[in-house]
């Protein structure tokens, strides 16, 4: 009897538990209904776009207006969907600020009942912003309410969270040399929850093919945007650069900042290809870092703790731009590289893709207008056969006239002093090379440059002064134009013997330098000048004294094709007599072929 009690006892109590069960669903479902059914007709749809439109007022400082009528959803959640909005300035002449394809909210029900209703996520679907820069510098935006005083109101409508998807940012400047951008596809959050409060962003966009992201995040925003400092960090990063900041900056007329900036690209090629829109092979392989604290002035701009790597050169030091009223903008600092190998930049690159290149305007634009003294030191340079130590140059531009100053520096053991100036009438024209050369290793010198066979070695100077008013990525060996000075003193020729030489001049045969090279003609003092125009060498003076004998040649030297024509006199002490004997130089360098002068002027 007990079981059957506990028995019934355990079904009942299940059959309450189901009752109840049924019960509370059911009520949920009821208010469920009468939630989609009643809320609809309390929440007001001219409410909710009556805010929105106040909200977009209170952002722009413009006027919008939505178009067509709003769509609110309530399940899952409530959602404000409304079409088309335009938003344009405000004044007698009104200019778009933007076009919004939709824009999407949720809201507080309660607020909503009472009539106040509160959006939040606000997301902004296929906006299109456009900033007109006009003639005079001024623009369409004009300054919202939030932002006339400066301490900003409180009550004004706050950002909140917005989100931005498939965005458009048109600048259209109107300013003489201004140019238009138009960056499209841009989606990402801003999230400001107060005017008191951090303000970040990140955004991301595709410009010329390329996903660049931009972030930036602001503690005083308000005082940012009320042209005053505010301590703040922003990054863009792509492929192609990448960009950051972080320090104290302002958006006045004259934008202020103060702080660590870093940017590097990992490849030049790369970077001038994405800007100029087309591939270049002109770079040197290799990118470009920069690491500094930058501080920036009315109209100055200071680069302290400067680390700047180039291609294979790294350098650091102090730079100080400054645009200075009635004068030409200038550039000054120092520069103290490690290497610079000009070897890997080919050829191409100083030759201008066209009048049209950006990067060649550019260069132009800089030699013409800047003014630029910059002093250099590296503790090597790599040039074709030059390389150079303990370099100490200068760099100075001024109006058209630019010139690089070698004040000392170390090569073959020996000191390179020089300068090189471009043609003032601009970058087609030419220019000049002078260098001085003292106390070197001769012989490694010449060899460097590919001269073989016999030649002076000795310690002395070597001048040379040239020039050329072609291009010089246009000009050929005819295109120069100059002089070469080279004095030496207790040297030698090695691979040249007077005697045996002499001997088979005065046989009257022909022959070839090279069976004169068994032995060194020593010398105690040698001078030689030359001059040089048209592709043609034309060597005015080349005297050896020894105390063997001397020899002294003159004559042209037709470069273009290495051929020579020289005549010359060579007298030695010999037991036969020391009677001088003439000769004619024919051939090429070093194949020279010897000619005795009476076997042209005496014919058997």
């Amino acid at each position: 009897m007990t079981r059957l009690i506990r028995k019934l006892s355990r079904v009942l109590r299940l059959r309450l538990r189901r009752r109840h069960f049924v019960w509370s669903a059911a009520v949920g479902i009821v208010l469920a209904v009468g939630y989609n059914a009643t809320l609809p007709l309390l929440v007001s749809t001219s409410g909710v776009r009556a805010t929105m439109e106040r909200t977009l007022d209170s952002w722009s400082g413009g006027k919008s207006r939505i178009n067509g009528e709003p769509e609110i959803r309530f399940w899952p959640e409530l959602l404000l969907t409304l079409p088309s909005t335009t938003i344009e300035s405000i004044g007698p002449d009104p200019r778009p600020l933007a076009e919004i394809g939709r824009i999407t909210a949720s809201f507080n029900p309660l607020t909503a009942l009472l009539g106040d209703p509160t959006l939040e996520d606000i997301s902004l679907v296929d906006p299109v912003i456009t900033i007109e820069r006009r003639a005079d510098g001024t623009t369409n935006w004009q300054t919202p309410h939030w932002l006339a005083p400066p301490e900003a109101p409180a009550r004004e409508t706050p950002f909140g969270d917005i989100a931005i998807v498939n965005g458009r940012l048109r600048v259209l400047d109107r300013t003489a040399g201004g140019n238009d951008v138009d960056i499209a596809g841009i989606s990402g959050t801003i999230k400001w929850p107060s005017f008191a409060e951090r303000l970040s962003a990140q955004l991301s966009a595709r410009l010329r093919g390329e996903e660049v992201a931009w972030a930036i995040v602001c503690e005083e925003p308000l005082a940012l945007f009320a042209r005053r400092n505010a301590s703040l960090k922003t990054s863009i990063t792509s492929a192609p650069l990448t960009f950051s900041f972080e320090g104290v900056g302002n958006l006045s007329s004259v934008p202020f900042a103060s702080g660590h900036l870093q940017m590097s690209a990992t490849s030049l090629a790369t970077l001038v290809q994405w800007y100029q829109g087309t591939s270049t092979e002109t770079l040197p392989s290799g990118g470009l870092s920069i690491d500094t604290r930058v501080t920036t002035g009315e109209k100055t701009l200071k680069l302290d703790d400067l680390a700047f790597t180039m291609g294979g050169a790294s350098a650091t030091g102090v730079l100080d731009i400054a645009l200075q009223d009635g004068k030409a903008p200038s550039v000054e600092g120092t520069l103290a590289f490690d290497r610079i190998d000009l070897n890997g930049v080919p050829v191409a690159a100083l030759t201008p893709l066209g009048r049209d290149d950006r990067l060649w305007r550019l260069v132009e634009t800089f030699v013409d207008a800047w003014h630029t003294d910059i002093r250099l030191s590296s503790q090597e340079i790599l040039a074709g056969p030059l390389h150079l130590t303990d370099v100490a140059a200068g760099v100075l531009i001024d109006g058209k006239r630019a010139s690089l100053d070698i004040g000392d520096s170390n090569y073959a053991n020996g000191s390179l002093s020089g300068r090189a100036v471009l043609s003032d009438q601009g970058l087609e024209h030419g220019g000049r090379l002078q260098a001085r050369l003292k106390d070197a290793d001769f012989a490694a010198v010449l060899g460097s440059f590919g001269l073989a066979g016999p030649i002076p070695a000795g310690g002395g100077i070597l001048s040379i002064d040239i020039g050329t008013e072609r291009a010089v990525w246009a000009a050929g060996p005819g295109d120069f134009s100059g002089n070469l000075s080279f004095s030496l003193a207790n040297g030698s020729i090695a691979g040249f013997d007077a005697h045996a030489f002499a001997d088979l001049v005065r046989k009257g045969e022909f022959f070839s330098l090279s069976q004169a090279n068994d032995a060194s003609f020593d010398f105690q003092s040698a001078n030689i000048k030359a001059s040089f125009a048209n592709g043609t060498a034309r060597l005015d003076q080349a005297d050896f004294v020894g105390p063997s004998g001397q020899i002294s040649v003159a004559g042209v030297i037709p470069y273009r094709n290495g051929s020579l024509a020289l005549a010359g006199t060579l007298e030695t002490e010999a037991p036969s007599g020391n009677q001088p004997v003439l000769f004619f130089v024919g051939g090429s360098w070093p194949n020279a072929v010897i000619s005795p002068l009476s076997v042209l002027v005496a014919p058997k």
